[in-house]
């Protein structure tokens, strides 16, 4: 007595759809997505006759608006708990450069308060933001 064995066909997953697939997530994904940039005050900024762009790295924004509201990287704080918010971001970056972003009819009382906060966090690194003037 023979017995014969059945030629079974192995169980293939097709795969010639996989990267079609593949880039259609990628697509759906980046299309999809929201990338938050940060949104500070809606402030007039002076104008300079000369301006730096500062790098995209190791930046941490102040907004100071005209009414004396301080934002720091998108959260509302007050005047005395600036110090205490920069020191932190100092101490995990030394590299921090701190951009002000002060409007124009703003009152200097705020700005000085903002540079005594940011003299006991010993952030030296500041950058007053300003916008270039046109036909200079």
């Amino acid at each position: 007595m023979r017995l014969s064995r059945e030629e079974r066909e192995s169980a293939e997953i097709p795969t010639c759809s996989m990267a079609d697939i593949a880039f259609l997530l990628i697509v759906f994904f980046m299309l999809t997505s929201v990338f938050r940039v940060e949104q500070g005050f809606r402030v007039n900024l002076p104008s300079a006759v000369e301006t730096r762009k500062l790098p995209k790295k190791n930046i941490a924004h102040i907004w100071i608006s005209n009414e004396g509201m301080i934002s720091i990287d998108d959260n509302i704080v007050s005047k005395e708990y600036v110090a205490s918010i920069i020191a932190h971001k100092v101490e995990s970056n030394p590299n921090l450069i701190v951009s002000i972003l002060m409007d124009k009819d703003g009152m200097y009382g705020d700005l000085s308060d903002v540079f005594e906060g940011l003299k006991e966090a010993t952030a030296y690194k500041v950058s007053l933001a300003t916008l270039k003037e046109r036909g200079s």
